[in-house]
């Protein structure tokens, strides 16, 4: 196809009905990029037809964005060609305006655009691909962040406070550069899928309250991140890796960021609205409110290791999912050859541990329905006890490889069923997890729920084979909250009924 029939073909297939299959739209654009790279064009006619483009990959990122909000991880290897092709084309589309931005004396000239518009549009298709990378549990596209930074430092030396731009558009690239940055300090690796997409849409509003600093700030270790500018790394607190004496460096901190996003969760917290708080409406509910808390702790306290790892190389035998860890507790071991749906075990590889945890790798079994946050038992040898824990983080680079970490939140654990004292005569007993005190981390015993079941602070506890045997509880601390689980200490109820 020559040059000239490229441009024709890019320019009917713009003009034709989008499809309503977001798959095949994506693919078709796929090669409808690669034609416009082909094509022979003044840079101000090939910067007309790329932002065209750029509005079409932003539709499909919403479409689809909302599709891996709702999937089962670990994606199935259909979906997540899918979502590795629309990262393809976000940094296709962003390094188209890489080419436009080459000719910035025509840009600062230009009454429509400008190389801070510019900058913003690619900044935007960047940072699309690096929450798409992060919902699929996957590491950032490379390269990404030496273009991120190149682009933020050129929208900065370009910057225009009076300059005119497209009618109606509002891009800041400073904004969306600070999102990008606020979105790795937060630890993605550590969210599901919706809370990713949550994230993003709490950074599309409040990014701007990121700090940004050319010197090392005033503030005490810990609080404030560092980026070499010049290199394809995001932020680093100092606390993991102290900030080299060289290289061209860039200080950024979330202080503000953090202390905004706990006075909403306050507000929350308190009934106020979501949408009176700019936020979307799933951010008021008990694991919309529990992933802002995790975005908020990143932020304000950067996390550092608290034990050295031990590196291993042994397999462990994992209970995924806190219904069905209660069920092996509750009626033992599945034998071999059982019907679909009991409970069954999967095998894993363990990398390393601490006395905090372990770090772990799938060798083979059912792994659906994977998500950070979760409950998960392990156990080294069938003839040990299981121990609980929760999933920390979660990387998957292709659909054959899952690396979990894994927090130890108890050695041992029994079976029970709970019952809130909150005033509804038509309420279920809630199956849960009896953990018991540890010194070295909690001083009471604890019990670990699914997510939305505690409400009320006084409950009660239903054990023994026969379901005999009744505690009354009273809620001293919620420890740990994520979209699947609570965990919470408690003391016998001083006041029982």
């Amino acid at each position: 196809m020559r040059p000239s029939d490229d441009v024709a073909h890019v320019l009917d297939w713009l003009a034709s009905p989008i499809p309503e299959d977001a798959a095949r739209d994506l693919a078709q654009m796929s090669g409808e990029l690669a034609a416009l790279r082909r094509a022979r064009l003044e840079e101000a006619h090939f910067h007309r037809i790329l932002d065209l483009f750029y509005d079409r990959a932003l539709r499909l990122a919403r479409a689809l964005k909302i599709r891996l909000s709702e999937a089962s991880p670990p994606l199935s290897k259909e979906m997540r060609a899918m979502a590795t092709l629309l990262v393809t084309v976000q940094e296709s589309v962003a390094a188209g305006y890489e080419r436009v931005l080459v000719d910035v004396e025509r840009l600062s000239h230009s009454k429509r655009r400008h190389p801070g518009s510019v900058a913003a549009r690619a900044l935007r298709c960047l940072g699309e691909a690096l929450e798409v990378s992060t919902m699929m549990a996957g590491p950032p596209p490379p390269d990404m962040w030496r273009r991120a930074h190149a682009l933020a430092k050129a929208a900065r030396e370009h910057y225009e406070p009076t300059a005119t731009v497209i009618p109606g558009l509002t891009l800041d690239a400073e904004k969306i550069y600070k999102s990008l940055l606020a979105l790795a300090a937060a630890q993605p690796e550590g969210f599901s899928p919706a809370e990713i997409g949550l994230l993003g849409e709490y950074l599309g509003h409040f990014s701007a309250a990121v700090s940004l600093l050319a010197s090392r700030p005033p503030e005490e270790e810990g609080s404030w991140y560092w980026v070499d500018i010049g290199r394809d790394m995001g932020p680093v607190p100092p606390n993991r890796r102290i900030p080299p004496d060289h290289g061209d460096l860039l200080y950024c901190s979330f202080q503000m960021l953090g202390r905004l996003a706990n006075e909403q969760i306050s507000a929350l917290e308190g009934g106020m609205a979501a949408g009176n708080l700019r936020l979307p409406e799933r951010a008021a509910g008990p694991g919309g409110i529990a992933a802002l808390k995790r975005m908020q702790a990143h932020w304000a306290h950067p996390p550092h290791r608290q034990h050295p790892r031990r590196h291993n190389n042994y397999r462990a035998q994992l209970c995924l999912g806190l219904n069905e860890l209660w069920q092996l507790l509750e009626h033992g071991e599945a034998p071999e050859g059982t019907e679909p749906g009991t409970t069954q075990t999967t095998e894993w590889m363990v990398l390393n541990e601490s006395p905090s945890g372990y770090a772990v790798m799938h060798v083979s079994g059912e792994v659906e329905g994977l998500v950070p946050g979760s409950a998960i038992a392990l156990r080294p040898a069938p003839d040990k006890p299981w121990s609980v824990c929760v999933v920390r983080w979660m990387k998957s680079e292709n659909p054959e490889h899952i690396e979990l970490g894994l927090e130890l939140v108890a050695p041992a654990a029994r079976s029970v069923q709970l019952v809130f004292r909150n005033g509804d005569p038509a309420q279920q007993p809630t199956p849960g997890l009896l953990l018991p005190a540890i010194p070295a981390v909690r001083e009471h015993a604890a019990v670990l729920a699914p997510s939305g079941a505690y409400s009320a602070r006084r409950f009660f506890i239903v054990s023994g084979e026969d379901k005999t045997h009744v505690m009354q509880g009273r809620l001293l601390s919620l420890d740990v909250q994520t979209g699947a689980i609570e965990l919470f200490q408690f003391e016998p109820d001083p006041y029982p009924m």
